[in-house]
């Protein structure tokens, strides 16, 4: 038989390990791979065999649980558009998954919150709540556990960085938290370890905490126009300043950019303050469109 240039996943045999499923991917869709290279591949894409990747070992010692059904687990991992690519192996995207922990992850939270601040109205927990469980905050917590790496994707997304993007990552990690709570017959308890686990790596490596009551003030206009420009562009607001003085007293002038376009300017004395006002008018005033 003639001889391949890939390397195999598994080490059950003797072969090398790949470090990630990333890397994997890479192998996948390598420019010069021939179709009985990716058949192989995707052949050996057995969830109990799969599982054994390093960094999907790794993640699960980090989150400190260790899948029983690796179906359930490989579920979590896969993407609908790698389903799309391959629609022959009929995988199931994680968004069902997603469904669910998209409710898991806002009990937990809002349980944590409740405990942590007695003094908070409900409004304010409400809106503490949304500061931590959009794409933005959960996506940090994928980040912590590298879940990004771990995510089975589409050529074209693999290609584009879409272990990265937000919105894919926090779909992910809601998806493990829902894949955790069925695979220990549905413990919620289980879902608050790894879900606390991932919390305490992301304030390990950023230095900040993550249930802050700080997060009340910047979950506000500037969160609300990063989540929409992303959804709508997949780029991030831009907020230009100059600092200037008009006698003994210092101003700002700012302006928002979303891509190549200046949707709002303004000058203050509060360069924080102001931000949030322009991006307040852009989203009333819908000038993103």
């Amino acid at each position: 038989m003639q001889e391949t240039t890939f390397k195999r996943p598994y080490s059950i045999n003797g072969s090398e390990n790949f470090a990630s499923v990333n890397a994997w991917l890479d192998a996948l869709y390598a420019p010069l791979k021939d179709e009985v290279s990716q058949k192989i591949l995707l052949q050996n894409l057995n969830a109990g065999i799969f599982s054994q990747i390093f960094s999907i070992q790794t993640m699960q010692n980090e989150l400190g649980y260790a899948f029983k059904n690796k179906n359930i687990l490989i579920n979590a991992l896969t993407q609908s558009t790698f389903c799309y690519e391959f629609k022959e192996l009929s995988a199931s995207s994680n968004e069902r998954l997603e469904f669910v922990g998209d409710s898991l992850v806002n009990f937990i939270v809002a349980k944590i919150l409740y405990k942590s601040f007695p003094e908070l109205s409900e409004g304010d927990l409400s809106k503490l709540r949304g500061s931590l469980v959009n794409e933005h905050s959960l996506s940090k917590l994928a980040n912590a556990i590298s879940l990004g790496e771990n995510l089975l994707l589409g050529k074209g997304e693999h290609k584009n960085g879409g272990e990265k993007k937000e919105s894919i990552l926090a779909d992910a990690f809601e998806a493990i938290c829902a894949a955790v709570y069925l695979d220990s017959q549905e413990s919620t308890e289980a879902v608050e370890k790894i879900f606390m686990a991932a919390v305490e790596l992301y304030e390990r490596a950023s230095g900040k905490k993550y249930f802050a009551l700080e997060n009340l003030e910047n979950f506000d206009s500037k969160t609300q126009l990063q989540e929409l420009s992303m959804a709508m562009f997949q780029v991030h607001p831009t907020y230009k300043s100059e600092e200037s003085k008009e006698g003994s007293v210092s101003l700002f002038k700012v302006e928002i950019w979303i891509g190549g376009r200046k949707l709002a300017e303004g000058k203050g004395p509060s360069k924080k303050k102001l931000e949030k006002q322009l991006a307040r008018v852009v989203l009333d005033e819908k000038r993103y469109l």
